[in-house]
């Protein structure tokens, strides 16, 4: 079982709250390492200090990144944080209070360059069509990501009633804040999504299924996030686009909206991030973006 006791009922009053699936699986998996660990160590949950959960970190040594390394703290800090509120720790002290993150170095945002956003919307308006039905969906959603910055999760929840297309917008339900924002949808959007609609209609007729899921599966079912961020890797190659998944596509969003002008809080909007540090981060360009941009506004790029 290990040392940690309360780790089900965590996740339980996680789920209560709103947390998701992944959020909830990312917890139980980093609690029951610290669990083993404490219980290898002959440790208790009731005697835990904090220089035991110091050590614990510190025993990840080089087997992990700093990232990784900060996803345990951040899991150990959540737990202790709730067993204090829930007055479970036997002296009343959180012992993971003092618990530091790691100092990471700044990560670069990686995006699609603009010749490869170029290669997949070609792939998509010109050829996508003709794919089976799962293939061509995940095209349009493919489309939907790059045209608004959703989430994939948030482009899996739309329901019939959540698209206007005729006022050419998205009610969106955000998956980390569960707050509405509207996305706009560019007209070739819509043009893909009308398209996409039709077909949708007619297999769900074939099936004899009823669902107000706009993205469904080849079952008809409202198609799940796993499946369908898998299938990005088969369109990456359709397209001649290595490593394609969904949240590139949004990393792509954010670039291509800074570099083209929009001003930070719009984009932050546009894509429902809650904090304009994060919208700031994809200032920091990766090398092809920073090459193209080069090419394009360098003082000698349109010199004769």
């Amino acid at each position: 079982m290990g040392a940690l006791m309360y780790v089900d009922e965590l996740l339980e009053y996680e789920q209560a709250v709103g947390k998701s699936p992944v959020t909830r699986k990312h917890h139980r998996r980093i609690l029951g390492h610290v669990s083993n660990w404490l219980e290898s160590h002959d440790i208790e949950e009731e005697a835990v200090r904090s220089v035991d959960l110091v050590r614990y970190i510190n025993a990840l040594g080089e087997r992990v990144s700093p990232w990784e390394a900060n996803n345990h703290v951040a899991a150990i800090r959540v737990y202790f944080k709730w067993m204090h509120e829930e007055e479970l720790l036997p002296d009343g002290k959180n012992p993971a209070l003092r618990l530091k993150y790691r100092t990471v170095p700044e990560r670069p945002v990686q995006s699609l360059t603009s010749d490869e956003v170029k290669a997949l919307v070609q792939y998509i308006t010109r050829r996508a069509h003709r794919n089976r039905f799962g293939g061509y969906r995940t095209s349009v959603v493919a489309l939907l990501l790059l045209d608004t910055g959703m989430r994939i999760g948030e482009a899996l929840r739309l329901r019939l009633e959540d698209l206007d297309l005729e006022a050419s917008r998205a009610v969106v339900l955000s998956t980390k804040t569960h707050n509405f924002r509207i996305a706009p949808l560019s007209p070739m959007m819509k043009k893909h999504l009308r398209r996409y609609l039709r077909r949708r209609t007619r297999r769900l007729s074939r099936l004899h299924v009823e669902t107000d899921a706009v993205f469904i599966g080849e079952n008809g079912k409202p198609a799940d996030q796993s499946s369908t961020q898998a299938s990005f890797r088969l369109l990456g190659e359709l397209a001649g686009i290595r490593h394609l998944h969904p949240h590139l596509l949004r990393h792509t969003f954010a670039t291509q909206c800074i570099l083209n002008g929009a001003p930070l809080p719009a984009v932050m909007r546009l894509g429902g991030w809650r904090k304009l540090a994060t919208v700031q981060r994809y200032t920091y360009i990766n090398d092809d973006v920073a090459a193209e941009v080069h090419a394009e506004t360098g003082p000698l790029s349109r010199a004769r």
